[in-house]
């Protein structure tokens, strides 16, 4: 099959438009409500579990009737979809009591961390692609945890005209 490379790119682009706009919503859900966290959780595994089941049904629901929906389910199988399941609530916890852009955060430093994990434990060979984003990942969270600067006082002092401002109308401004 060929591919094409502009739908590819324009498929990527709608991806992450959805999934900016989906987080912003999720964010916008989970502080605007009175609704508990918890409560919030379970609508959206609801949800989400009708949508897998109809999949499930629609792919392989001749095997599943056969065979039983939890046919081949390992110990290992059953440790990954807990640990999906407490990423789905810790995510919620992140966006509930942060912002979407610490998730993010937290999901890019949770890949450059299962990198490190991966290149000591198994030997992978990085690139000097995943290395320069690695470094832009690690940047930007710094970056963004540095704290905020009062603006207003900066926007005063760069203003030659305030102190006669200031002067003239008998009004001092607090620095």
């Amino acid at each position: 099959m060929e591919q094409n490379p502009i739908l590819g790119f324009v498929a990527i682009a709608i991806a992450v438009i959805c999934s900016g706009f989906a987080g912003v919503y999720f964010e916008k859900v989970l502080k605007s409500s009175s609704t508990s966290l918890w409560v919030r959780n379970i609508q959206m595994y609801l949800s989400g579990i009708a949508i897998t089941l109809l999949g499930v049904y629609l792919t392989d629901g001749a095997q599943v009737m056969e065979k039983g929906f939890f046919f081949g389910y390992t110990p290992w199988v059953c440790f990954v979809i807990f640990l999906a399941s407490v990423g789905g609530l810790y995510t919620s916890v992140v966006v509930k009591y942060t912002d979407n852009i610490m998730k993010g955060f937290s999901a890019a430093a949770a890949i450059v961390l299962s990198t490190i994990a991966s290149v000591l434990l198994f030997g992978l060979q990085l690139t000097v692609t995943f290395l320069s984003g690695a470094l832009l990942v690690c940047v930007s969270i710094y970056l963004y945890g540095l704290p905020k600067q009062d603006t207003s006082t900066l926007s005063r002092a760069s203003d030659p005209g305030s102190a006669s401002k200031e002067k003239l109308l008998g009004v001092k401004t607090p620095v």
